[in-house]
């Protein structure tokens, strides 16, 4: 839900940004300099205005009905200066040389309520998926039995008040926190022209997503834009696109998981001081089960200037909470490339066979996930987003390693085998180190589909080796609507904390042409290489199997 941008926002950035700002971005040192922000701590900080424990959600969802589909809300930019195009030295022009991955599991997911964009996202657990699209959620078995039927996300706060079950839900995401066995869900609750901005959130209380969850709504002073959650041993970490600033807010997860009260601590950057003005921030999101080392901060990652990623740090101390600290930026260069349309239009950049309605891109900001796992011998986060390559559109991917904290490029890579056109991707690491990729795939000659691909962890750095494989192919195009150039807004990729290997992959398609009609897929498979197991990373035994 992102706010259109318009040619006032970019000339009042450009007014605004100072002449020495926009000179340091075009200075910036290499790997791990740091620049002076504009950070502050955000009068949202405080405790939850609300929050109690739900009743089974087995039971709420058979009582109350979906709220009404809502209309569709334009989305939120955050000022962008467009940089020189760049020749992208790492494009992969050649498919991989291994067969293509088998999908082992595949079924419908969560269908169009007459909105959008729908938001894909799934988190999987010791033995259910949770999907949740932009206002409805659903629980699966692994097999694709339904355990709760999509239902509005509102549902989930049946009782809590006003707030949180209205019909102004939205952006929901589902994250699985594998330290401790529990689903977290996240939505957003806004009435504008009240100024009535919430974040609600539900923890459950055991690993059966149908039972009884932990329930709180956290108040801000600016639309929480883009919410976007990561889990880590300290907090739960959520960022937001709070135009024209950048809020990250870190939420008690000790306390919230025994439903305890439990408070926000949130900073804030303007963003028109930074030089990495036009990203969103993703927090880093802990996959296995060995934590990161103790005290490490949550690394936040957005796209910098001129090829660069940039990096903060956020450490959150509950005890004292005046020690707490955002800091950053700190830049890493990165292979030269463009985002993807950017000398034209990345809202309107990805063709589709069959009609003149292009897609959006959403080249401008990182995609979700940014997943980290810790391999004990070294600690690895994994990220992607869309850049212009060979005359379309190519998923650039990283896997960055961490040494003495800070992030260096392991390898880095744009996926981009022939010209078509490739965007809204996710990836993350098997217990074994090996990276899978999902996406979307369209072109004047194919409709937009479903594709993954992936490489084993000893392969040559920098190639995705397996022959890409097609999920879904579409059935047709989006298009006939005001909004239908949104796609996405993202999609997820989640490896299964049981056995380790199991990659669990949601996205969405066109099961024929027209708008607003999209259907959703989950996708299970894995990569040879990786031997699954019913142990942990510390070798202790899952209790149940999937």
């Amino acid at each position: 839900m992102r706010a259109v941008r318009t040619l006032r926002t970019l000339l009042v950035a450009a007014l605004l940004v100072p002449a020495a700002v926009q000179a340091a971005a075009h200075a910036t040192p290499s790997s791990g300099t740091d620049t002076r922000p504009a950070v502050r701590r955000s009068a949202d900080s405080g405790p939850a205005v609300r929050h109690d424990t739900s009743p089974p959600l087995r039971s709420m969802h058979s009582a109350r009905p979906g709220a009404p589909v809502r209309p569709d809300r334009p989305r939120r930019l955050l000022p962008h200066r467009p940089s020189a195009p760049s020749h992208d030295p790492v494009v992969q022009r050649t498919g991989g040389r291994l067969p293509r991955i088998p999908v082992t599991t595949e079924f419908e997911g969560i269908r169009s309520e007459r909105w959008l964009p729908p938001d894909p996202n799934a988190a999987v657990g010791t033995t259910q998926i949770v999907q949740t699209v932009n206002t409805r959620l659903a629980v699966y078995t692994k097999t694709g039995d339904t355990v709760v039927p999509p239902v509005s996300t509102g549902v989930l706060w049946s009782g809590f008040g006003d707030i949180c079950e209205g019909q102004n839900q939205s952006d929901a995401v589902v994250r699985w926190d594998g330290m401790a066995r529990r689903w977290i869900i996240t939505q957003l609750d806004s009435d504008e022209g009240a100024g009535r901005f919430y974040e609600c959130l539900a923890i459950s209380t055991g690993a059966d997503a149908s039972g009884s969850w932990h329930r709180y709504a956290y108040r801000y002073s600016r639309f929480n834009d883009y919410p976007k959650l990561s889990v880590w041993p300290d907090a739960y970490y959520i960022t937001y696109n709070t135009e024209p600033l950048k809020t990250v807010c870190a939420l008690d997860r000790a306390r919230m998981l025994v439903g305890d009260r439990a408070r926000q601590q949130c900073f804030e950057t303007d963003t028109f001081d930074q030089a990495d003005a036009s990203s969103i921030l993703l927090g880093s999101d802990m996959d296995g089960s060995t934590p990161p080392p103790r005290g490490a901060p949550n690394l936040l990652v957005g796209l910098g200037p001129d090829d660069s990623l940039s990096f903060w740090k956020f450490h959150v101390d509950w005890a004292r909470p005046e020690r707490s600290a955002l800091t950053g930026p700190s830049v890493l260069r990165v292979a030269p490339y463009t985002p993807a349309c950017e000398g034209d239009d990345p809202e309107r950049c990805i063709p589709q066979k069959g009609t003149r309605q292009k897609l959006d891109s959403i080249s401008y900001w990182p995609m979700y996930r940014f997943a980290y796992r810790n391999f004990g011998s070294h600690q690895s986060l994994v990220l992607s987003h869309a850049v212009d390559a060979r005359g379309g559109v190519g998923e650039r991917w990283y896997e960055l390693r961490l040494a003495n904290g800070r992030p260096t490029v392991h390898q880095q890579s744009t996926y981009a085998p022939d010209r078509t056109y490739r965007w809204m991707g996710s990836l993350a690491q098997d217990r074994k180190g090996n990276i899978a990729l999902g996406y979307s795939q369209s072109s004047p000659e194919t409709y937009p589909s479903i594709r993954i691909t992936g490489r084993r962890a000893g392969d040559p750095r920098g190639v995705m080796t397996f022959r890409e494989t097609v999920v879904t192919a579409g059935r047709g195009s989006q298009t006939g609507c005001k909004d239908c150039h949104r796609w996405g807004d993202y999609t997820s990729m989640a490896v299964d904390p049981v056995d380790g290997c199991t990659f669990w992959y949601t996205n969405q398609y066109q099961p024929a042409t027209g708008n607003r009609n999209w259907r959703t897929r989950i996708a299970g498979f894995a990569l040879p290489g990786c031997t699954p197991s019913h142990r942990d990373d510390h070798g202790r035994q899952w209790p149940g199997r999937s």
